[in-house]
């Protein structure tokens, strides 16, 4: 598989997984491949990585995940081509980690409900954000 290919789906996988349980699997998988080819950058990468979950998962979030998709893949496609010799290797090993998020089972749907409402004349108001159970009075 070609990096440019590689890339697109390592990238879109990885904010995928910044939703789910396999966040921490697929920040580490990253990273690591990030100390193979530029070491120095690594903990800044990660850095930067738990910062982009926190924009995803932001209820005012600035960008939204094609946003954060686009980022990631041109960072993981240059990472890719800076190593011309390691870049099979490289490619490889992100394959194999898109592979294991792909796999990975999908995270119960998290969010925030906000409601307002307001009765009037005597009126009962009666709001649930999943199950509601009213009996009596």
């Amino acid at each position: 598989m070609d990096p440019s290919t590689v890339a697109q789906l390592a990238g879109s996988a990885l904010v995928a997984a910044m939703a789910t349980d396999a966040w921490q699997q697929a920040r580490t998988g990253v990273v690591s491949v990030w100390r193979r080819v530029r070491p120095e950058e690594a903990p800044a990468v990660d850095d930067e990585l738990a910062e982009a979950r926190t924009v995803l998962l932001a209820d005012d979030a600035p960008a939204d995940a094609g946003e954060l998709t686009a980022l990631w893949q041109r960072r993981l496609l240059e990472l890719l081509l800076a190593d011309t010799a390691r870049t099979e290797e490289l490619t490889r090993e992100l394959h194999r980690l898109t592979q294991r998020l792909d796999s990975a089972p999908p995270a119960p749907a998290v969010g925030t409900i906000r409601m307002h409402a307001s009765a009037t004349d005597g009126g009962s108001v009666y709001q649930s954000g999943r199950d509601i159970n009213i009996s009596g009075r």
